[in-house]
């Protein structure tokens, strides 16, 4: 369930670049769609599993984190993820969100005044480094992807970082899905401000376009959702954020099959760098990285 949940959040990664490179379509509006058809299902799906979703609508100190956590960290993580795509691709947004882990790491180790151990300390020099090949291609002089695309890309992994960490409480007291529905729901309806879906121009739609904007809300989104959540009856939250790294490497293989997307030799070494260090660091963690379900990606 992990690992298809993870090849589809890469691939929906993939299917998202042509949208945005080759169809002209606008970020923010993919947002939009993808999280309101989301939340709307899982609300549903929360409902007839009997979630509690109406206690945490009662609870006021429960609900204001809610509201942050949609808007703020949800629907944040997506949208600079989104615009990672659209100014670069979808590989190297991918491996940029990825960075979250390792930013959980220095801010946990920040806040509590103490140093990361020595094995945590390994994978943050890991990502750093390897982030520094990603960008750069090993050419330290010049960027290999686009300033505008590196920069959505770490904010894009600062939002992963928060999303994570944020709605902590939240899970603990009401579970994933009663937290992630609602949340999916108020991010996508707060963010049509940004991406309303009446802007985007008619002549846009071709049959490829139904078919790609399909995939990444039923398949890219719902159905990896669905599987990830489904998945944690069976096996724990870091052996799940473990298996998640699969996300990265779909992105990377499906952009350079389909997208002729090239990355040379050594922006391919800081990617595998970059998922070596969230290996180490879901192996090595005692407390799980991914604690609710993502869209880098997109989880």
């Amino acid at each position: 369930m992990v690992l298809t949940s993870g090849i589809l959040w890469g691939l929906s990664g993939t299917a998202s670049q042509v949208l945005f490179q080759q169809q002209h379509f606008v970020s923010a509006w993919l947002v939009v769609i993808r999280m309101i058809f989301a939340g709307l299902v899982l609300v549903l799906w929360g409902i007839l599993k009997k979630e509690p979703l109406g206690a945490l609508m009662r609870d006021r100190k429960m609900r204001l984190r809610l509201v942050v956590f949609a808007i703020f960290a949800l629907a944040g993580v997506q949208y600079t993820y989104f615009k990672a795509i659209a100014d670069g691709n979808a590989a190297s947004a991918t491996l940029l969100q990825y960075l979250g882990p390792p930013m959980i790491v220095g801010f946990l180790a920040i806040r509590s005044r103490r140093w990361p151990s020595k094995a945590a300390f390994a994978a943050l020099l890991l990502a750093t480094m390897g982030t520094a090949l990603l960008v750069t291609g090993g050419h330290f002089s010049q960027l290999q992807v686009p300033l505008p695309a590196v920069f959505w890309g770490l904010l894009s992994a600062g939002c992963l970082a928060f999303n994570t960490l944020y709605p902590i409480p939240l899970i603990e007291r009401y579970g994933s899905l009663a937290v992630v529905g609602p949340s999916m729901l108020i991010g996508g309806v707060a963010s049509i401000g940004i991406g309303p879906v009446w802007r985007l121009p008619l002549g846009s739609w071709t049959w490829s376009s139904w078919l790609l904007v399909g995939f990444v809300v039923v398949l890219g989104t719902l159905a990896a959702f669905t599987l990830y959540l489904a998945s944690l009856r069976h096996i724990t939250p870091s052996e799940a954020g473990l298996l998640a790294t699969i996300e990265p490497v779909a992105a990377v293989l499906a952009s350079m099959a389909f997208l002729s997307v090239h990355l040379d030799g050594m922006a391919l070494l800081g990617g595998a760098a970059i998922v070596a260090a969230i290996i180490q660091l879901s192996r090595g963690s005692r407390q799980p990285l991914h604690t609710t379900p993502l869209a880098p990606p997109e989880s």
